[in-house]
């Protein structure tokens, strides 16, 4: 009876074995599978960064690289199998980047997609709601630049807090400014105050006007439509009445219009 017992054991225990072994070996393929399939993934998606360039104006952004976390993403998917929702990503950053360049001016985004942005240069208050609603109908979000005063005044007026930029002449204003958004924003350079020396004391990032249209919007948009810049206009009744007809232009180009946080991110 107890050899019974003792070959039953063994027996359980070689079944046991067996089965575990299999089990393993299936998990191990599975794996395999999922970090073969990861490694491939990772082949057609990661690019390195491309960097940007220094002027005498300022600085021309790069496009950061961005590249599979294999391990991340291997332990998320670990006996799940591939899923490219479960991919994690590290983020290959240039030189010349945004955060690496606080004490520069930015005079455009990264020439490498064909992407700009537009900014509303806030005076009067009358018609940059009629500008934006314009952009609005056609899927087109605008940027608007605005002084503490001007956002205080129109704050109940404007929906989009996260593309409003910043002009002033002073580190209080700039404060009371960021106290109102609480958002991410940029400082822009609008007259001779070097206002680049307040906003790094915020961290935040300053834009340099190279491209201001004043009036004949079309026109003169043409002449100095190009990947990654930031074009400036007047907020005006003549450019409300040429803004539908620049944005079909700079579509009808292979342009996306884009806000100021995507084209310079």
């Amino acid at each position: 009876m107890n050899n019974y017992f003792k070959y039953f054991t063994i027996f359980l225990i070689a079944i046991f074995s067996f089965y575990w072994t299999n089990k393993v070996i299936e998990l191990s393929e599975k794996n395999n599978v999922i970090l073969a399939s990861i490694n491939k993934y990772a082949d057609s998606f990661d690019y390195k960064c491309r960097e940007g360039s220094i002027t005498e104006d300022g600085i021309i952004l790069g496009l950061s690289g961005l590249r599979v976390d294999k391990d991340k993403s291997y332990s998320n998917m670990k006996g799940i199998g591939f899923k490219e929702e479960l991919i994690e990503y590290k983020e290959n950053e240039c030189i010349l980047s945004k955060k690496n360049n606080l004490n520069k001016y930015i005079i455009r985004g990264n020439e490498y997609n064909n992407n700009i942005s537009i900014v509303i240069d806030v005076n009067s208050g009358k018609y940059y709601n009629k500008m934006l609603k314009i952009a609005g109908q056609k899927n087109i979000e605008l940027n608007i630049l605005m002084n503490y005063n001007s956002l205080s005044e129109n704050l109940d007026n404007i929906e989009n807090h996260s593309n409003i930029l910043f002009k002033g002449n002073s580190l209080k204003e700039l404060n009371n400014f960021i106290n109102i958004l609480h958002d991410e924003i940029f400082c822009v350079k609008t007259n001779d105050y070097e206002i680049i020396n307040d906003c790094i004391k915020k961290k935040i990032n300053t834009i340099k006007i190279i491209n201001y249209i004043d009036k004949d919007l079309l026109t003169t948009t043409k002449k100095i439509l190009d990947k990654g810049v930031i074009i400036f206009i007047k907020e005006s009744n003549n450019n409300l009445n040429e803004l539908s007809a620049t944005i079909n232009y700079i579509q009808s180009k292979g342009y996306k219009i884009v806000n100021i946080n995507e084209l310079l991110f």
